[in-house]
């Protein structure tokens, strides 16, 4: 797997197994998002959607999270800022 740090977004049920590479991954029903850590590294990262967590922004075309993802708790360490 390759890093990447853009994400094309995906609206779905449930997330599908396995995720692909470069994709968000936008559950409105469970309001989570889901992707493979953009470092590469495979591992997948799920984000909760709340007032007090992260909020979503689309405006038919792009995405943005806010704010940034930061995966502390993964060996990469990988942040991504969805926001560019």
């Amino acid at each position: 797997m390759t890093a990447t740090n853009t994400l094309r977004p995906a609206f779905v049920e449930t997330f599908p197994t396995p995720m692909e590479p470069a994709t968000l991954y936008v559950s409105i029903s469970y309001r989570t998002c889901g992707h493979l850590c953009a470092c590469g590294c495979g591992h997948e990262v799920i984000t909760p959607l709340s007032p007090a967590q992260w909020s979503l922004t689309y405006d038919g075309e792009s995405l943005s999270l806010s704010p940034s993802i930061g995966n502390w708790a993964l060996p990469c360490q990988a942040l991504l800022d969805p926001q560019g």
